[in-house]
């Protein structure tokens, strides 16, 4: 399941969201093997995040830039903060002038296709994640889904995915990434 949703929030929220991701501070958190730029999203956003069926995991906007992010890093959404999620969304903020252009792609896994099974164990997971993540020759690549201001692209967690290109060489790409599970 991809759905893409154009002009998701209204216009003077999406505005709001955009002056918010320039006046505030992202802090840099960092995992083993990786760091991410984030920002806490404002409380007004989340009215429009709610999905029936699913309660929100966690949300956060993610902004890459030239040096930094810059990793292949396909993967799948499979365990968040304890929670095996069901659904991810992106919506996209940045402008598109000034940017370089860029979307989530999805790929087939040259052995598990192109998302995790639900049987996948812990240790096939951390397999993907630590050998193949960044192993461009694990992948094929099916399919391309663009940035557009204020697109919002819903997808199933489990799909193997990345941001597209893996490096962002001018400007900023900015993203309000949701993950859920399913009540």
């Amino acid at each position: 399941m991809i759905s893409v949703v154009d002009n998701f929030l209204p216009e003077d929220e999406f505005k709001s969201l955009q002056e918010y991701c320039d006046n505030n501070l992202f802090e840099i958190v960092s995992f083993p093997g990786k760091s991410f730029s984030v920002l806490a999203p404002p409380s007004s956003v989340y009215n429009y995040l709610n999905i029936d069926g699913y309660e929100v995991i966690l949300s956060f906007i993610r902004n890459a830039y030239k040096g930094f992010d810059d990793d292949l890093r396909i993967h799948a959404d499979n365990i968040i903060q304890g929670s095996k999620t069901s659904i991810a969304t992106v919506l996209y903020v940045n402008d598109e002038d000034g940017v370089t252009p860029n979307g989530t792609a999805f790929w087939d896994h040259y052995i598990y296709g192109n998302k995790l099974s639900k049987d996948c164990t812990d240790a096939d997971f951390d397999n993907i994640l630590l050998n193949d993540s960044n192993n461009r020759s694990a992948w094929i690549f099916k399919d391309y889904i663009s940035s557009r201001p204020n697109r919002m692209l819903t997808y199933d967690a489990n799909y193997f995915h990345s941001k597209h290109p893996a490096e962002i060489t001018e400007g900023i790409r900015k993203v309000l990434v949701t993950f859920y599970k399913k009540i």
